[in-house]
């Protein structure tokens, strides 16, 4: 019974979210062969200020940059394709 932990930056939408979790259970069921009923997926949110990368905070970042979290997760999005 796969139970898998994801931590991700705040601000992403209830359907990315819902996309998200089907995403990775279908991954598990066809990795690791399980049943999708015995995959549990826990997801952890943490705002901009409990993050940082090379010491500096996301949120500065963002405030730097004069972003939104939702402009900066839209420009994220953006980078996909």
């Amino acid at each position: 019974m796969p139970v898998i932990h994801v931590s991700i930056l705040e601000g992403r939408s209830v359907e990315t979210k819902r996309a998200y979790f089907k995403a990775l259970t279908d991954a598990s069921v066809k990795c690791l062969g399980c049943r999708p009923e015995s995959v549990s997926i826990v997801l952890s949110e943490m705002p901009f200020e409990h993050y940082a990368r090379a010491g500096k905070m996301k949120a500065d970042e963002l405030a730097e940059a004069g972003l939104s979290v939702e402009a900066y997760h839209a420009r994220e999005a953006g980078k996909k394709g």
